[in-house]
C-alpha cells in the first residue's frame, strides 16, 4: 500500500508520499489550496507512477480547511481518509520536543496510514452535513442572542430598572417593540398614552391596551433611573434591540428550515424527554456519522464524541479526580446537557430524575449530576435509534 500524508493549511498544504515498501518517494511537497495546486499534486503522483488502487491519502481534520481538498481528491478517484486531529496531536507530542512543522506532520500522517493506526473522523454525507451546518448555525445565533440579552438587561438596569417587571417576557415581541421606540424611562414618561396604547395593541395582537400603557407610563415617571445619560443609553438600547431582532428573526428562519428535516428518526428522538424540535436535529446531525447500530460499544462511542466521557489525571501512584473530557462536539454536548436539565426539572422523567437524585445524594455538583444524565440519555438515544422504537421510561 502506498500512502500520501497531507498536512492541511489555510492557503498551502504539504505532502509526503511513501511507496509500498515505506520508502519516501517525495517529501515536503508544497501545493496551494487551489485548482492548480491540486492538479500539480495529481501530476506529481502520475510522475511517481502510483497505482490508483493502491494509494490511500490521509488528511488531518484541521478546522474546515480540509473539506475542499477532500472533495477534490475524492472526485479525482483517490481513496481519502480524514484523521482525527487528537491522534496526530498525540503522536506529535510523543517526540522529544513535540515541535509542529508541516513536513513532520505530513510524514507522520503517511506513517500512521501505513501502520494502520488511523481512527478516522466520521464523515457525514451531504444531507447530514447540510443538517449539521443548519443546527450549528442556529447554535451560534442563539449564543449571540443570549449575549445581546445580557447586555440589554444591563442597559435597562440603568435606563429603566423597573421595566423588567412590567412584562412576563422581557424579550418578547411586544416588549422589544416598546423598547425600540421608547428605550428609557424618560422617553416613556413623556409619551402620549394614546400613542403607546396603539403600539401595545398592534404589537400584542390586541392582548394589551390602555391599562398597560397607563401602567408603563406611571412606572416610568416613578422610575429610579440614571437620568444623566438617558440619550446615550437610549441609543445603546435601540442598537441592542435591533441586533436582537435580527438574530431572533434568523433563528426563526432556521427553525422553519429545520422543521422540514423532520423524519422518522426525529420522531423517535422526540419521544425522549427534553429532546425537542431544536435539540432533536442537532443531536441527529452530530451523532449520525458515528452511529453504528451493530457496534458493541456504539453508545460509548457517542459518549466520547460528545466529550461526556470521564478522564482521570494520574501520575505514578497519585490519582486525581475524574473529570468530563470535553474533547468532543460542543454542539452535541450542549444539546444533551440542556436536554438533561429539561428531562429532570420540567418533564420529571422518572428514570432520569432518579439518576440525577442519586448523583446529588452522593455529593455530586449539579453540573456533574446532569452530565451523568446526559451520558445516560446518549445510551437511550442509541437504543431508540438502533431498535427503531420510541422511548419508554423505566424506573431503576
Amino acid at each position: 500500500m502506498w500512502t500520501l500524508g497531507i498536512d492541511v493549511g489555510k492557503r498551502r498544504h504539504v505532502a509526503t508520499l511513501l511507496d509500498a515498501q515505506g520508502q519516501t518517494v517525495f517529501r515536503n511537497y508544497g501545493f496551494a489550496q487551489s485548482r492548480d495546486g491540486v492538479e500539480g499534486l495529481l501530476g506529481r503522483l502520475a510522475e511517481a507512477e502510483v497505482p490508483p488502487d493502491e494509494l490511500v491519502v490521509g488528511l488531518e481534520a484541521t478546522g474546515h480547511y480540509w473539506q475542499i481538498l477532500f472533495e477534490a481528491l475524492v472526485k479525482a478517484g483517490w481513496a481519502v481518509v480524514v484523521l482525527n486531529s487528537l491522534l496526530t496531536s498525540a503522536r506529535r507530542h510523543m517526540t522529544i520536543r513535540g515541535h509542529k512543522t508541516d513536513a513532520v506532520d505530513a510524514d507522520g500522517i503517511a506513517q500512521l496510514l501505513r501502520q494502520g493506526q488511523v481512527p478516522c473522523s466520521a464523515l457525514p454525507d451531504e444531507t447530514v452535513q447540510a443538517l449539521r451546518d443548519l443546527t450549528r448555525l442556529r447554535f451560534e445565533c442563539a449564543q449571540q442572542a443570549v449575549g445581546e440579552k445580557v447586555r440589554l438587561v444591563g442597559m435597562l438596569d440603568l435606563a429603566f430598572p423597573e421595566y423588567s417587571t412590567e412584562f412576563s417576557n422581557l424579550f418578547g415581541a411586544t416588549s422589544r417593540e416598546v423598547l425600540a421606540q421608547f428605550p428609557t424611562a424618560e422617553a416613556l414618561a413623556h409619551v402620549d398614552v394614546e400613542r403607546l396604547t396603539q403600539l401595545l395593541k398592534k404589537a400584542s395582537n390586541g392582548q394589551l391596551g390602555r391599562a398597560k400603557a397607563n401602567q408603563l407610563k406611571q412606572a416610568a415617571q416613578q422610575s429610579f433611573a440614571l437620568r444623566g445619560r438617558q440619550e446615550t443609553l437610549a441609543l445603546e438600547i435601540r442598537f441592542l434591540v435591533e441586533r436582537l431582532n435580527v438574530l431572533l428573526g434568523q433563528i426563526e428562519q432556521l427553525d422553519e428550515q429545520l422543521g422540514e428535516w423532520m423524519a422518522q428518526q426525529h420522531a423517535l428522538l422526540r419521544s425522549i424527554p427534553g429532546v425537542g424540535p431544536v435539540r432533536a436535529p442537532t443531536i441527529l446531525a452530530e451523532i449520525w456519522p458515528m452511529f453504528h447500530p451493530k457496534e458493541k460499544d456504539g453508545a460509548k462511542t457517542l459518549v466520547a464524541a460528545a466529550g461526556l466521557d470521564a478522564r482521570q489525571v494520574e501520575s505514578g501512584q497519585w490519582k486525581g479526580k475524574s473529570k468530563m473530557s470535553k474533547r468532543g462536539s460542543k454542539y452535541l454536548r450542549t444539546a444533551l446537557m440542556q436536554a438533561a436539565e429539561v428531562a429532570v426539572y420540567r418533564k420529571k422523567d422518572p428514570m432520569l430524575a432518579a439518576l440525577y437524585q442519586r448523583q446529588v445524594d452522593r455529593g455530586k455538583h449539579h453540573t456533574v449530576a446532569l452530565s451523568h444524565v446526559a451520558n445516560e440519555m446518549l445510551h437511550v438515544i442509541f437504543s431508540v435509534l438502533k431498535n427503531n422504537r420510541p422511548y419508554r421510561p423505566v424506573m431503576t
